[in-house]
Formats: C-alpha cells, sequence, structure tokens
C-alpha cells in the first residue's frame, strides 16, 4: 500500500555504530530490539509516528516522523535506548534527520518511500564525519538563523549524549517519557536502584539542559 504524501515531514536513517564485534547471539538481540523500539515509539509518540521503524542490513534503521519538531526527542529517544537495553558492548548509533517533503511512504515498509527529506537524510548519514554521530539538514540551502541554530542545537546534543555513560543513557530514556525519579528508580534495568542514584544520573548527564533544549528545538521547528 502506498501513501500519496507532501507535507514536510523528518526522515531518520541511522546505522548502529561497533555493530561488527557483536557475536551472533548479540546480533540477533539487535535485529529483534527494532520491533521493540517501533512498538515503544508508537506508543510514546502516537501523533508523530504512524509507520514501523525499517530495519535493513541488519545494522540499518530509517524512521519517517509526521511531524518533524519531535525530532530530535525522537532521536534521543531511539539513541539512549541502544546505547543501554541491547549489549553491555560499546554500541551506538548514528542518526541523520533529514527535514523535507516526502512524496510516498509504502506503509510495509518506510526506506522504500521517496521525497527530499529521504534523500537529505540519506547523504547527511554518509557524509557523517567520523567525531560526529547527529546531524541535521533542510532540503536547500538556507542561511536562515532558526536552521542554522536547529542544527547546531543537535550537535551540541550529540557532544553531551556521546559522552554518557550506560546508566546515564537509561535515565535519560526514561525521563523522556514522564516518569518522576521514583518511578524511574523502580524500572530500571535489569533491576530497581535507588531514588539518589537516578539523580544522580541525571544530573551528570544534564537533564534540565536538555530537556529546555528538546522544548527550545520544537519552538525552532514550529518556524519552518
Amino acid at each position: 500500500m502506498t501513501n500519496s504524501q507532501n507535507n514536510l515531514r523528518a526522515v531518520l536513517t541511522g546505522d548502529i555504530i561497533n555493530s561488527s564485534g557483536l557475536d551472533p547471539r548479540e546480533r540477533q538481540t539487535l535485529f529483534a530490539a527494532f520491533p521493540k523500539i517501533s512498538a515503544l515509539l508508537r506508543d510514546r509518540y502516537p501523533a508523530e509516528i504512524g509507520y514501523e521503524i525499517s530495519n535493513f542490513r541488519g545494522d540499518g534503521w530509517q524512521l519517517v516522523i509526521d511531524q518533524p519538531r519531535k525530532a530530535l526527542e525522537i532521536s534521543l529517544f531511539i539513541r539512549t535506548y541502544i546505547r543501554f537495553a541491547i549489549t553491555d558492548k560499546n554500541i551506538d548509533s548514528r542518526i541523520a534527520i533529514g527535514i523535507g517533503g516526502v512524496d510516498f511512504i509504502p506503509a510495509e515498509n518506510v526506506s522504500a518511500g521517496y521525497g527530499s527529506a529521504y534523500t537529505l537524510s540519506g547523504h547527511l548519514l554518509e557524509a557523517l564525519p567520523a567525531h560526529q554521530r547527529m546531524a541535521l539538514g533542510f532540503p536547500i540551502d538556507d542561511p536562515s538563523l532558526t536552521h542554522a541554530a536547529a542544527s547546531i542545537l543537535v550537535e551540541l546534543m550529540d557532544s553531551l549524549i556521546t559522552a554518557w555513560r550506560a546508566s546515564q543513557c537509561q535515565a535519560i530514556f526514561w525521563a523522556l517519557q514522564g516518569l518522576t525519579q521514583t518511578q524511574i528508580a523502580e524500572r530500571w534495568l535489569p533491576a530497581p536502584i535507588t531514588q539518589p542514584s537516578v539523580s544522580n544520573n541525571l544530573n551528570r548527564s544534564s537533564w534540565p539542559t536538555i530537556r529546555k533544549s528538546l522544548v527550545f528545538f520544537e519552538e525552532l521547528l514550529n518556524n519552518v
């Protein structure tokens, strides 16, 4: 089934860093993680995500977001989950966010879709320098302060996330879902921890600043 789409959307294209170091069992776990991530996303962001995440070549993935203003938060949601929930090995995901038009989206396989958001996202991922794991781009070379500010915000967020430990990623992952520190402590994997430990992880992750940055990003994208 193909749906005609002409609205501004965000396409996220990503791949898993250090996946070559996974053994066969861990690779199977990684493959099984994508449907789980997709279900978590659809549950948390029902108004923003109408399609399943697409997994290809084992370590590549793609997602279409109907409301681009949520692209950074959803990228953070995905990346933090990958960094703490799949394996204790140091894997991560690169993520390229393309904002633009989408001509069509095959409901059964979003990776077969087409449009400027798709093209830009794919090219951004291919062009990412070695030190960078996230990038944001728009389909035209627009020198506006809005585009520049949004892109710089993504790069700054990327620098913070890359420096986080798995425990910090888990704390942020739960915090993104609006849970209190006590609730996060109770849901902690693989076993509950104390509320002060959650607080420590959130503070070391600069969660208050992250939260304000996500709101600011949404405000910027509302002007695009």
